[in-house]
């Protein structure tokens, strides 16, 4: 076949040639392979609003990653996220020969717990952080963030009941049963004397000033005299706590005379600017509210004590809400056709002095 022995090593060379050439180009052509995803986790996956939690990655042979839910491109091992709902997260490892893909899921709970609030006795007032909730005891508080607040309990005739260091765990109930303390009442007698702060003033005379007056006149007396009105004011915030509750408060008039027949309603209205007894007239009367803070019905009598309920009018000048610059009693409807008269504190007996009833407790 070969003429000689020097022309089959030739031919044997050639061969072994073409097949170094074929290796190479075989090799040059192998497919490379895909990206390998080792792992993909977070730590923890378990989170609350506002906690943060680290994806954790492990690829080979990827030339790209990425995140999806708007991340991006990604370099490195990890990242650190704050999602604030449960999210499902997607790696993504790419290279020439393609991608592949590995997820996670990261469950984010309400960042909520609940304060389930009882009281012995029930029915008092809850507060939660200084606001009131509109709720009474027993009740559940739902959606309360976590994290330290104050609770406070408001009983009529107990006292405040209050924690500042309630901790709230989300996803968890805190619970609170509380015995709350009865307050017992004080009971005070505020009597004007000699120099007490009360006038009339007459439209029949209106300019003339009746501050020192022994008494006090409220009504109708002729045409002349169409119209009374009387002022009094008692500097209450000397006697008694501005942090108390009032539990009653009565203005006491004794009554020795009346014009007239039938009855007389009177009403109680507050005063809204400073007067002076020296000056006080009916041309220079002081302002005061439309709305009677309580009505009286005053009847034919020559001596026989009259009152008038200011309890919720006292409370609000102890806590500041308002000023106290004194009450106004005037008829409901005027000109009236009769009129009631009232001992002053000028009067001669200082037992027929005006005077406030109070009863009050410490909450």
């Amino acid at each position: 076949m070969f003429r000689n022995l020097r022309e089959r090593k030739y031919c044997i060379l050639v061969f072994i040639i073409l097949f170094y050439l074929l290796f190479l180009s075989a090799c040059n052509s192998i497919t490379p392979t895909t990206p390998t995803i080792n792992s993909f986790s977070a730590s923890p996956s378990s989170i609350t609003s506002g906690e943060s939690t680290t994806l954790n990655w492990s690829v080979t042979d990827a030339d790209i990653l990425s995140i999806n839910q708007g991340i991006g491109t990604v370099t490195g091992t990890s990242i650190i996220l704050f999602p604030s709902t449960t999210t499902t997260y997607t790696l993504t490892a790419t290279n020439t020969a393609g991608s592949v893909t590995s997820s996670v899921t990261i469950t984010v709970g309400a960042a909520y717990g609940s304060i389930d609030v009882n009281s012995s006795p029930p029915g008092a007032k809850v507060y939660l952080d200084e606001a009131d909730t509109g709720q009474i005891t027993p009740i559940v508080l739902t959606n309360v963030s976590s994290g330290t607040h104050t609770v406070k309990l408001d009983l009529y005739h107990y006292e405040l009941k209050e924690d500042t260091t309630i901790s709230v765990t989300a996803g968890e109930t805190t619970y609170l049963n509380w015995a709350l303390t009865y307050a017992p009442t004080q009971n005070l007698i505020l009597q004007a004397d000699a120099e007490g702060k009360d006038a009339f003033v007459s439209e029949g005379a209106p300019d003339s000033n009746y501050g020192y007056s022994s008494v006090i006149y409220t009504g109708y007396s002729s045409p002349t005299y169409p119209r009374y009105r009387a002022y009094l004011y008692f500097d209450v915030s000397s006697s008694i706590p501005s942090d108390v509750v009032i539990a009653s408060a009565e203005l006491k008039l004794h009554q020795y005379n009346f014009v007239g027949t039938g009855s007389l309603p009177i009403g109680l209205y507050q005063v809204n600017e400073d007067w002076a007894e020296s000056a006080i007239t009916w041309n220079k009367q002081p302002a005061s509210s439309s709305d009677a803070e309580y009505i009286r019905d005053v009847y034919d009598s020559s001596d026989t004590w009259r009152s008038w309920s200011i309890r919720d009018l006292m409370q609000r000048w102890l806590d500041g809400s308002i000023m106290n610059y004194g009450m106004l009693l005037k008829p409901v409807n005027e000109p009236a056709t009769n009129r009631a008269d009232f001992h002053s504190s000028d009067y001669s007996d200082d037992a027929y002095y005006p005077q406030l009833l109070i009863s009050y407790y410490l909450p």
